[in-house]
C-alpha cells in the first residue's frame, strides 16, 4: 500500500520509522498544515501540502492510504476525519517489537510505539497513540484520540474515555475510569476515577483544575 503521514513533525517521525519495518507499506511523503513546510524535504520525502492535494497524489502517486501523526488529541481527530472523506484508507503504524495479545480488538489509525503492551480483552479505538513501553492491562479500554505517555501502566479493567491524554510513567489501579478530555500529569498515581474534562496532577492524583469539553469541529 502507498501511503501518506500527515504530521512532519516529530510524531511524524516516530509513525514513519515503525511504518519503515513493514514491507507491505510505502510511503510516498508527507502533508501537513504548516506552509512553510510545503515543497520541502523531510526524511527524505517531498512534504506535498495539506489534505486539498490528496485527490491529486491518488492519481499521480497511486496512494491509497494514510495516517495522522499529530500528538494533539482533538487536532488528530479533526484531521483523522478529513482524511477520511478523501478517500483515503486509514492505516495504523504498531511497532513489530510491540506485544499485542489476542484477542485485544485494535481500532484504525492507531499508533503504538516499540515495547508497548496490550493485554488480551482490552480494547483500543481509533486514533489511540500509545507510547513506548506502555502497558494496557486485560479487559481495559481506551477511547478514541486518546493519548497515552512512554511508561503508562494500567491495572486490570480500566476505562479511559475519549481525548484524554495520560503522561509518561503515570499508573492507573485496576477498574478505575478515566473520563474524557482528561489530562493526567507526569509520573501521577491515579487512585481514584476522574470525571470529565479535569487535569489531575500528584501521587495520589488529585483534580487541580476543569477545563473546556475537547472541540473537533
Amino acid at each position: 500500500m502507498r501511503i501518506l503521514i500527515y504530521g512532519c513533525g516529530q510524531n511524524g517521525a516516530q509513525v514513519f520509522y515503525i511504518l519503515k519495518h513493514s514491507p507491505e507499506i510505502v510511503i510516498v511523503g508527507f502533508l501537513d498544515g504548516a506552509k512553510e513546510s510545503h515543497g520541502q524535504v523531510y526524511l527524505g520525502l517531498p512534504v506535498f501540502g495539506d489534505l486539498d492535494l490528496v485527490p491529486q497524489l491518488m492519481k499521480s502517486h497511486g496512494v491509497t492510504g494514510g495516517i495522522v501523526a499529530i500528538g494533539n488529541n482533538a487536532a488528530r481527530a479533526r484531521l483523522d476525519r478529513r482524511m477520511r472523506a478523501t478517500g483515503l484508507r486509514i492505516v495504523s503504524a504498531i511497532h513489530p517489537k510491540a506485544l499485542i495479545d489476542s484477542p485485544a480488538r485494535l481500532g484504525e489509525g492507531i499508533i503504538v510505539e516499540m515495547g508497548a503492551a496490550i493485554h488480551p480483552e482490552a480494547v483500543i479505538g481509533d486514533g489511540v497513540f500509545i507510547g513506548g513501553h506502555a502497558l494496557v492491562a486485560h479487559h481495559s479500554k481506551v477511547g478514541e484520540f486518546s493519548l497515552l505517555g512512554g511508561g503508562v501502566i494500567f491495572g486490570g479493567h480500566v476505562a479511559v474515555g475519549r481525548y484524554s491524554l495520560v503522561g509518561v510513567g503515570v499508573s492507573i489501579g485496576p477498574q478505575l475510569v478515566i473520563g474524557n478530555n482528561v489530562i493526567v500529569g507526569v509520573g501521577a498515581a491515579v487512585t481514584k476515577n476522574l470525571p470529565d474534562n479535569v487535569v489531575a496532577v500528584g501521587v495520589p492524583a488529585k483534580v487541580i483544575r476543569e477545563q473546556p469539553p475537547a472541540s473537533i469541529s
